[in-house]
């Protein structure tokens, strides 16, 4: 992926507006860290907080680019939960199997009974002409003309009391895994705060912080309630697996 960015890099420097697909935590954080000498980055993913994100890259001096030219759509599909119950994997898992590189679809939400894809215009056709059926059940995906109109809700709220606001203790908590579990993960990439990925196990979480965790979810501390009479931390935290 770095000689790719490296030659997209290039490309913004002889004055060509480059457009990246999806691009994952690891590889947004890998083009915030390349030198952006006489160039900008701009990002996108459809909506606020998404975690896989477009990016434009260009020479400084052009103009700020516009939603439009990311070339993000959206499509949105209700479906029946009392006949069966459709999950982030199921969506997933069915485009993947339709042969869709994943680079060219970005994040998954299912809210309120409905599933929001948010896809590149180079493939939306095929997309949505061919994700017909998710988990045996019926699906027609419509077209959203303006991305205002996702309203990203659906988070689980828990509270949870922790020893400190670790990275590491507050993973382990939130997901109920073994700190020793938390530690590998971190340490293995995968977990970012704000698109970045962190390798800090005691790296100290502040409140509205998005903590993602590969395969996971994405970790929001909402609130820092109050101290336990066993001098721990209790903590509102908003979970989207």
């Amino acid at each position: 992926m770095i000689n790719r960015l490296n030659d997209y890099y290039h490309d913004a420097q002889d004055g060509k507006i480059v457009l990246t697909k999806f691009l994952d935590l690891a590889q947004i954080s890998q083009i915030k860290a390349l030198n952006k000498e006489r160039l900008k980055v701009y990002f996108e993913g459809g909506f606020e907080n998404a975690e896989r994100l477009r990016a434009i890259i260009q020479l400084e001096n052009y103009e700020e680019p516009t939603f439009d030219d990311f070339k993000i759509s959206i499509y949105c599909a209700e479906y029946n939960p009392r006949h069966r119950p459709i999950h982030h994997r199921n969506v997933l898992g069915t485009i993947m199997s339709l042969g869709i590189e994943r680079s060219t679809f970005g994040d998954i939400n299912i809210v309120d009974n409905k599933i929001f894809i948010f896809v590149t215009r180079e493939i939306e056709k095929y997309l949505v002409s061919n994700l017909i059926e998710i988990n045996h059940q019926n699906v027609k995906f419509q077209k959203i003309d303006s991305f205002e109109n996702f309203n990203q809700k659906g988070d689980i709220i828990k509270t949870i009391n922790v020893a400190s606001l670790r990275l590491d203790a507050v993973i382990a908590r939130t997901l109920n895994i073994s700190r020793a579990k938390a530690v590998e993960m971190i340490e293995n990439k995968m977990v970012a705060i704000n698109h970045i990925i962190c390798e800090n196990i005691t790296k100290k979480c502040n409140l509205n912080e998005i903590i993602s965790v590969r395969k996971f979810g994405r970790i929001t501390i909402l609130d820092n309630i109050k101290t336990t009479k066993k001098d721990r931390l209790s903590i509102k935290v908003g979970v989207k697996h």
